[in-house]
């Protein structure tokens, strides 16, 4: 199945945010960042290495906080595996070398899907993921089509 962009506004509290990508098949996740961020779209690997915390500054160099839920839930698991095309626990080892080389500071793990909604909301520079039918709540949501480079590398590997 093909790959959708969307682009959609969530209101809650004081600010919003922007739904960046979604990979439209039966894993039903979307990645979200904070509106402040004028980025353009993302791409495969964009999203690997901001998630994995190799990429720490947007193009206009605001920094970039990342928020994940826990690695048992269902929701990262299939983001991990749909969206990012990593297992789980490799985005885990990666995340632990951070920690324990000194290099950096893993994501920020909260406990619910709302709450990570919340925090990408209310956090300038925020990044995170929600399941796709958290859209029925999102009053404007526009659809527009994938770049045509990832048009191209999807036709090719069909």
């Amino acid at each position: 199945m093909s790959s959708l962009f969307i682009l959609a506004t969530v209101f809650s509290g004081y600010s919003h945010a922007d739904v960046v990508r979604s990979e439209a098949n039966e894993a039903g996740v979307m990645v979200i960042r904070n509106a402040d961020v004028k980025s353009g779209e993302l791409n495969l690997a964009d999203l690997r290495a901001i998630f994995a915390v190799r990429k720490r500054r947007w193009d206009n160099k605001a920094p970039i906080k990342v928020y994940v839920l826990p690695d048992n839930h269902e929701l990262h698991q299939r983001v991990c595996k749909s969206v990012l095309k990593v297992y789980p626990y490799v985005l885990r080892e990666q995340w632990d070398r951070l920690l324990f080389s000194g290099t950096g500071i893993p994501p920020i793990t909260v406990g619910s899907e709302e709450e990570l909604i919340a925090l990408v909301n209310a956090t300038s520079g925020a990044i995170g993921y929600a399941a796709v039918d958290t859209q029925k709540g999102m009053p404007s949501i526009e659809k527009i089509p994938p770049k045509s480079s990832e048009l191209e590398s999807e036709a090719s590997t069909k």
